[in-house]
C-alpha cells in the first residue's frame, strides 16, 4: 500500500523539477537574448560612429590630387567592405553565443534530470527498505506472539509443577515433623543399641538435598516470573504498536489508489514528452556541436584576417593623423587669416574713424568759412552802405566808383583781432578741473581740440555718470568720441577729451558706485590714461585700491567698442549684446555704460559675486607730484 503513495510523490517531485528547470531555462534564454540585443546595439553604435568619423575625414580633406583622392576612395571602399565582413562575423558570433548558451542550458537541464532520477531511485529504494522493515516487524510480531503463547503454556506447566512440588514439600515436612517426634521418643533406646545411626544420617542428608532443590526451584520460579513479566511488557509493547495501525478504510484507499493511478498515467505521458524533449535537446546539442566547429573555423579565419585588418587600421590611423595634421595646419592658417582680417578690419575702422573725424573737421572748417563769408558779406554790405551814404553826402562824387580791394582787405583785417581775441579766450580756459577752485558745478574746459562743458568738484573732472537711465548710451562710435549727455544728469565726456586730459600720464581715476541695496563701493587707480584715436582709444589702468575688486584689470589694454565698431576679442559682439560702448574683452567684468533697464554690473572677485550697480560716477584728477 505504501509503494503507490511514494511513487506518486516521486512523480510529482520529478514533474515539479522539470517544470522549474523549463522556467529557469526560458528566463536564462530571455536574458541571453537581451544581452545579444545590447551587444547588437553597441556594435551598431560603434559602426555608426566609425562611419561618421570616416565622413568627417572625407569632409576635412583639403583639395588633394587625383591619385591621392583615388587612393583615399579605395581605402574607404576597403573599410566599408571590412565593416560588412565584421558585421557578418559579429552576427555569426552572436548566433554562436546563443547556441553555446543553449548548450549550457541543455547540459544544466540534463544534469538536473539525472539528479531528479537519482533522487527518484533513492526514494524508491527507501520505500522498498521501509516495506522490508515493515515485513520484518510483522514477522517479529508473529514470532513474539507465538513465543508469548509458548511462554504462557510453559508458565502454566511450571506453575502446576511448582504447586505439585509445594504440596509434596508440605507433605514431606509434615512427615518429617512426625518422624522427628517419633525419633525423639525412641532415640535413647536406639543410641543405646547403636545399630540405627547410619539411617538417621542418611535422612538428614536427604532433607538438605530437598531443601537445596526447593531453594533452586524457588529461584527458578522467581526467574520465570521475571521472564514472564518481561514477556508481558514486550507483548504489551507489541500490542501498542499493533494498536497504532488502525483498520484501514478500504473504500477510501481504493479511491486514492485509482486517483494515483490516473495521476501516474498523466505523469507517464509528461515523462514521455520530457524524454522526447530531451531527445530533441540531444539533436540540438549535436547541431550546436556542429555550430561550434563552424565557429572554431570562423575564429581561425578571423585570427588569420585580424593582422591584415590591423595593418589596414594602422594605415587608416596614419592617414587620419596626416589629415589631422593637415586640418591643424588649415586651422592655423584660418586663425592667422582671421587675425589678419581682424587687423585689417581694425585698420579699416580706424581709417573710417579718421575719415569721419576729418569729415567733421572739414565740416567745421566749411562752417567757419561760411561764417566768415557771411560776416565778410555783412561787412561788405556795411561798407557799401557807408560808401553810398558818403557818396550821397558828396554831390560831385562819381556814382560808378567801387570800393577798392585794399580797403576791403583792410576791413577784413579789422576782423582778425576779433578772431584772435576768441582764440585767446579759448586758450585761457582750463585744461581740466584741477585748477578750478570754485564750488561744485558745470564749468567750461578746453582739453585740446574744442571747449566742452563738464562737472567739476574738488579739482575732479567728471568723465561718466549714470543714475536713472534718462540718457541713451547705446550710441555710435563718433558720439562716444565727442561726448554726449548733460553734466548735471547722465553724462559721457568723450574719448578724445579723455585722451587729451590723460596724455601726460599724470592722471588718476576714481569710480564711486552704489548698488541696488544701498551699499557704497569705490575703485581708485593711481595711473589712468586713454590712448589716441589711431590706436582705438586703448585703456590703461594700474595701482588699484578700494573695497570693490580690481574688475578693470580684466578689460585693461583693450580698445573701445561700440554698436558700430566691434573691437573686443570675444566671438560675440559684446557692445551689441550689452547695448552700450565700453572697453570690452571676453566680454566684461565691468559694464556701467550698458542699458540701464538691463542692469549695470561690476564683478567682485573677492566674493565671486556680481554687484548690481544702481549709480556710478567716474572722475579723473591729477596725481600728486605731477605738475
Amino acid at each position: 500500500m505504501l509503494c503507490p503513495k511514494f511513487c506518486g510523490l516521486l512523480t510529482l517531485f520529478l514533474v515539479f523539477t522539470v517544470i522549474k528547470a523549463e522556467l529557469r531555462f526560458k528566463e536564462e534564454l530571455q536574458a541571453v537574448a537581451e544581452q545579444v540585443e545590447i551587444m547588437k546595439t553597441l556594435h551598431l553604435t560603434d559602426i555608426t560612429r566609425l562611419k561618421s568619423e570616416i565622413e568627417e575625414l572625407k569632409h576635412k580633406r583639403s583639395t588633394p590630387t587625383n591619385n591621392y583622392e583615388r587612393n583615399e576612395q579605395a581605402t574607404l571602399q576597403w573599410a566599408k567592405t571590412s565593416m560588412k565582413e565584421l558585421k557578418m562575423e559579429i552576427r555569426e558570433i552572436g548566433e554562436s553565443v546563443n547556441n553555446s548558451a543553449l548548450l549550457r542550458q541543455l547540459h544544466i537541464i540534463r544534469n538536473e534530470l539525472k539528479q531528479a532520477l537519482t533522487e527518484t531511485s533513492d526514494l524508491a529504494q527507501l520505500a522498498r527498505t521501509q516495506e522490508a522493515r515493515l515485513d520484518k516487524m510483522d514477522n517479529e510480531v508473529g514470532r513474539l506472539k507465538y513465543e508469548g503463547q509458548q511462554m504462557r503454556s510453559t508458565v502454566a506447566e511450571l506453575r502446576t509443577h511448582v504447586s505439585k512440588l509445594v504440596k509434596e514439600m508440605k507433605a514431606k515436612q509434615v512427615a518429617e515433623m512426625n518422624g522427628d517426634t517419633y525419633n525423639d521418643v525412641i532415640e535413647p533406646h536406639e543410641n543405646r543399641a547403636g545399630d540405627l545411626k547410619p539411617e538417621r544420617n542418611h535422612k538428614y542428608r536427604h532433607n538438605k538435598m530437598v531443601h537445596a532443590q526447593i531453594s533452586r526451584l524457588a529461584r527458578s520460579q522467581e526467574q520465570l516470573d521475571e521472564y514472564q513479566q518481561s514477556l508481558q511488557t514486550q507483548i504489551l509493547d507489541v500490542q501498542r504498536r499493533l494498536d497504532r495501525f488502525e483498520e484501514p478504510n478500504w473504500n477510501l484507499l481504493s479511491a486514492k489508489v485509482d486517483f494515483l493511478e490516473v495521476e501516474s498515467k498523466i505523469l507517464r505521458n509528461e515523462l514521455q514528452n520530457t524524454t522526447q524533449r530531451v531527445s530533441d535537446f540531444d539533436k540540438v546539442h549535436a547541431s550546436i556541436l556542429e555550430l561550434r566547429e563552424d565557429i572554431e573555423g570562423l575564429e581561425n579565419k578571423v585570427d588569420k584576417t585580424v593582422p591584415d585588418f590591423r595593418k589596414e587600421i594602422s594605415k587608416l590611423d596614419v592617414s587620419f593623423a596626416q589629415l589631422n595634421a593637415q586640418s591643424s595646419y588649415l586651422k592655423e592658417d584660418q586663425e592667422n587669416i582671421r587675425q589678419s582680417v581682424k587687423a585689417i578690419a581694425v585698420s579699416v575702422s580706424n581709417a573710417i574713424d579718421r575719415a569721419e573725424m576729418d569729415r567733421l573737421m572739414v565740416k567745421k572748417i566749411n562752417d567757419s568759412v561760411f561764417d566768415l563769408e557771411a560776416r565778410s558779406k555783412q561787412h561788405y554790405y556795411r561798407l557799401n552802405d557807408h560808401i553810398l551814404k558818403s557818396e550821397a553826402s558828396v554831390p560831385d562824387a562819381n556814382l560808378t566808383e567801387t570800393i577798392p580791394l585794399p580797403e576791403l582787405m583792410g576791413e577784413v583785417k579789422e576782423l582778425e583781432p576779433v578772431q584772435r581775441e576768441y582764440e585767446d579766450l579759448v586758450n585761457q580756459l582750463p585744461r581740466d578741473c584741477s585748477s578750478i577752485k570754485g564750488p561744485a558745478g558745470t564749468y567750461l574746459i578746453h582739453p585740446g581740440h574744442a571747449p566742452v562743458d563738464t562737472w567739476c568738484v574738488n579739482g575732479n573732472t567728471l568723465l561718466q555718470r549714470r543714475y536713472n537711465g534718462s540718457i541713451e548710451f547705446n550710441r555710435k562710435f563718433s558720439e562716444y568720441v565727442h561726448g554726449f549727455g548733460d553734466p548735471t544728469s547722465e553724462y559721457w565726456l568723450g574719448l578724445e577729451s579723455m585722451h587729451q586730459i590723460t596724455s601726460d600720464n599724470c592722471s588718476s581715476m576714481r569710480i564711486d558706485m552704489t548698488d541696488i541695496y544701498g551699499g557704497s563701493w569705490y575703485a581708485e587707480y593711481d595711473h589712468f590714461s586713454v590712448s589716441n584715436a589711431d590706436t582705438g582709444f586703448i585703456l590703461n589702468v594700474s595701482g588699484f585700491r578700494g573695497n570693490a575688486s580690481d574688475a578693470f584689470e580684466y578689460q585693461n589694454h583693450m580698445e573701445f567698442s561700440t554698436i558700430d565698431r566691434d573691437r573686443d576679442i570675444s566671438n560675440t559682439h559684446c557692445a551689441g549684446n550689452y547695448e552700450g560702448g565700453w572697453w570690452f574683452s571676453h566680454c566684461q567684468h565691468v559694464n556701467i555704460n550698458g542699458k540701464y533697464t538691463l542692469g549695470l554690473t561690476w564683478f567682485d572677485s573677492a566674493r565671486n559675486e556680481w554687484i548690481a550697480v544702481a549709480t556710478s560716477e567716474m572722475r579723473v584728477f591729477r596725481r600728486a607730484g605731477c605738475f
